[in-house]
């Protein structure tokens, strides 16, 4: 049951929007008591990472735009519920400075597992907010987290099994750190979202 705090009650008498289908992120909204509806974006992510100065940048502008757009879309679409306030967000697995987005099938999601397996990386999530102020002014705020994690040595024999539950197709890197692949983990510094 999630606290009954003062901001938590100040903030389910907005209008909120979780521009992300992930079950992860709406599960982390619910945990809290946040009331929230679920918009997905429809355009596909056409960020190029190369354009930006660095990985951070790259994923917390991908957060931001997913965030915009649905909340734009709220403001002139009468099917779509109004929005006080947009959270977008997006998550990226860099392995040798290589941005490690989702597998597009089962040789990709192998190539991604056998970068991991055994050696250290960086995950970065983004989270970005979209919100409308009292005076209707429009303003965003967010922010980056990185979190280090180390894959334990697999062989082929797991890496395949892995593979075969599905989990790995709509996760960045080719993993969900809080499914199966947890199983999968040496260790974890830094923040899990």
């Amino acid at each position: 049951m999630p606290l009954e705090l003062p901001v938590i009650k100040q903030l389910n008498c907005k209008s909120i929007i979780l521009a992300s289908a992930s079950p992860r992120r709406k599960e982390i909204l619910g945990d809290m008591g946040i009331e929230f509806k679920v918009v997905t974006t429809l355009k596909p992510d056409e960020n190029n990472p190369a354009a930006y100065k660095t990985q951070a940048d790259y994923v917390a502008d991908t957060a931001y735009m997913k965030a915009k757009e649905i909340f734009e879309r709220c403001e002139i679409d009468p099917d779509l519920p109004n929005a006080d306030i947009v959270i977008g967000a997006d998550t990226i697995v860099v392995k040798d400075e290589q941005i490690l987005e989702k597998p597009r099938d089962k040789e990709h999601a192998q190539y991604m597992l056998n970068q991991l397996n055994g050696s250290t990386h960086y995950v970065l999530t983004s989270v970005q907010i979209v919100y409308k102020q009292k005076d209707g002014k429009i303003e965003k705020t967010g922010f980056v987290e990185k979190t280090n994690v180390t894959f334990s040595k697999l062989d082929d024999e797991i890496i395949n099994a892995y593979i075969n539950s599905g989990e790995p197709f709509d996760k960045a890197g080719g993993y969900g750190i809080q499914g199966e692949a947890s199983l999968l983990i040496e260790s974890i510094e830094g923040w899990i979202a």
